[in-house]
């Protein structure tokens, strides 16, 4: 049985410690042929085209980019004809200005509500009436935690302080100010579900419907304290909330939201080394999580604004025709079910000659089609396995070596970069796999074989794809186990439900949507107006959200959302285990 928050399927990646020496390039290609083809060397640690890789595999998926809330990943999007956006509002006026829309209307429904519920509130439905040029920010974009707004942030401001995180009617207006001239016609983001920030209600869209709706009861103020503080309310608010968090959970997996449609020609990244080399020392021994984009220097932001004035403004050539998405699935298809099986194999308590012989057989079965006949040990005392590299060659570059040759002058910047973490993925790929199978080839065909101990090849082994799964970091071995009941769903800690034992500690006003009433905020607020303070907490009213947590200034090490794991809870009534 595979260990569940040990094991490294369940694990986090990390950036390595950062050495810049000029002996070790950064990507595989720089290599000599002899090296890359050599089992002993193991990627750079300054490498990042396992983040690459899984961060494109993991576009407008709600799951991956709620468990890796800092997004890496600028991606121009086209919103299609006929798609239908949400706005929720306290009275039947279209907005004037840049505003939110949903993708959901269990999202927008949240923000329909006026100062009085017996009123009733407004529900406005959009029907896109040409495609929308929209750029989306990967990661949960729109949760109001350091980091995750880094990308939208550098853009328009140049840094990303923590004290305007909660500033988003500046943001979302600069943020159209910038894009005017691109004639974008909104940012597309993610918190516990997909949005729009949408420039101009005007601008390729129209009404679909706009009607008076039983307003939703959710409270204004504060609720006392109560006993059991993980309890959910089973209420109106309880369930409209989890309706939301259940929408998102549709787009979890591939292939996400398909109401956006990625141009990954045009894509741009920050773990681009080249683009932004200044990054990879503040990466320096951190793990995933705590990757940041703001960590680029003046002259990476001006690198990356003057990317993205390529990409939006220049004539864009047609590019390969390669549907990356699709190759990156099929990678993902052929290894990722077979590597844990794999893993788990390793991981059985009992280390028999029996179990060495099953896991080469298991070894050999992923990897038939690269079998080069006549391939072989040189000689029965070898211990090398250096004689497998043409079957390491050819299980890494059979997927790529058409677009490695004819294809590659048609290649876009993007498309070289999304090549190059394939490359780089398939590679270490192999070279664990196809490495292993030549040890077992060693350890148990030749005659030497019987005289080898079964536990220290068993520990060698698992510690090779332990290794390997820990540095691809796969989102499709993140889940729950045991797997949950039909009753339940799996679920990992989503902004802005994030506040753990504190959960009853926390102000739940009503989320403070789009389109407030103009009270919000007050002409003349009293001092500390819009900060609550609980126990050692601090909470303050968000714009769209009402009364949050703010993460920034909470100085402890909280595993439950600075580290977020899966765990199953109800998706019927009661809601008693969030």
């Amino acid at each position: 049985m595979l260990a569940a928050a040990s094991s490294p399927l369940l694990g986090f990646g990390a950036q390595v410690p950062f050495h810049a020496t000029a002996d070790r390039a950064s990507t595989t290609a720089a290599r000599v042929p002899e090296e890359r083809w050599n089992f002993e060397i193991a990627p750079s640690p300054n490498a990042t085209g396992n983040y690459i890789f899984e961060s494109v595999s993991s576009l407008l998926q709600q799951w991956s980019n709620t468990r890796y809330r800092n997004g890496h990943n600028i991606v121009p999007v086209t919103i299609p004809v006929n798609t239908l956006l949400y706005h929720g509002t306290w009275h039947n006026e279209i907005p004037s200005v840049p505003d939110w829309v949903a993708t959901d209307p269990e999202h927008s429904y949240l923000f329909c509500r006026g100062s009085e519920a017996e009123k009733g509130c407004w529900h406005l439905t959009l029907a896109v009436t040409r495609p929308l040029n929209v750029l989306y920010f990967d990661g949960s974009s729109a949760a109001k935690m350091e980091g995750c707004m880094d990308g939208q942030d550098m853009i328009t401001w140049g840094n990303s302080p923590p004290n305007r995180i909660f500033d988003e009617a500046t943001r979302i207006r600069d943020l159209c100010a910038w894009g005017k001239k691109y004639n974008l016609n909104g940012f597309m983001r993610m918190e516990m579900d997909f949005e729009i920030m949408l420039c101009d209600f005007t601008e390729g869209v129209e009404v679909a419907s706009f009607l008076k709706l039983v307003a939703p009861h959710i409270r204004n103020r504060p609720p006392p304290p109560r006993k059991n503080l993980t309890e959910l309310e089973n209420d109106d608010e309880g369930m409209l909330s989890f309706r939301v968090l259940e929408s998102g959970h549709t787009h979890n997996r591939f292939p996400g939201e398909t109401r956006a449609q990625l141009d990954l020609t045009r894509l741009v990244s920050f773990y681009d080394i080249d683009m932004f080399p200044g990054l990879v020392e503040s990466r320096y021994n951190q793990e995933r999580f705590f990757h940041r984009p703001a960590s680029i220097e003046e002259d990476g932001r001006k690198r990356l604004l003057q990317r993205l004035d390529e990409v939006l403004t220049t004539p864009q050539p047609p590019g390969s025709g390669v549907d990356w998405m699709s190759l990156i699935r099929v990678i993902k298809h052929r290894y990722a079910d077979r590597l844990e099986i794999l893993q788990y194999m390793l991981n059985k308590t009992e280390n028999s000659q029996q179990t060495l012989r099953d896991v080469h057989a298991y070894t050999q079965s992923m990897l038939p089609q690269y079998l080069v006949n006549g391939v072989g040990p040189d000689n029965a005392s070898s211990t090398s396995v250096q004689w497998a590299s043409p079957v390491f060659q050819e299980c890494a570059s059979t997927h790529t070596k058409t677009v490695r040759g004819t294809l590659y002058p048609k290649l876009t910047y993007s498309e070289r970069l999304i090549l190059s973490s394939v490359d780089s993925t398939l590679h270490e790929i192999c070279r664990v796999l196809v490495g292993l199978w030549a040890d077992g080839v060693l350890k148990l065909e030749l005659p030497e074989a019987t005289a080898l101990e079964p536990g220290a090849i068993v520990a060698d082994w698992s510690s090779r794809i332990n290794e390997l799964t820990r540095w691809l970091d796969w989102s499709e071995w993140v889940k729950c186990r045991p797997e949950c009941g039909f009753e339940e769903t799996c679920y990992i800690p989503t902004w802005p439900w994030l506040h753990g034992a504190e959960w009853r500690k926390r102000p739940r006003g009503p989320p403070q949507g789009p389109g407030n009433p103009p009270e919000y905020p007050p002409q003349n607020p009293p001092e500390n107006w819009g900060v609550h303070r609980s126990g050692d907490s601090i909470f303050k009213r968000d714009r769209k959200w009402g009364w949050v947590k703010d993460f920034t200034l909470d100085d402890d090490d909280d595993d439950y959302w600075r580290r977020p794991q899966p765990k199953c809870i109800w998706r019927v009534p009661p809601f008693d285990k969030l």
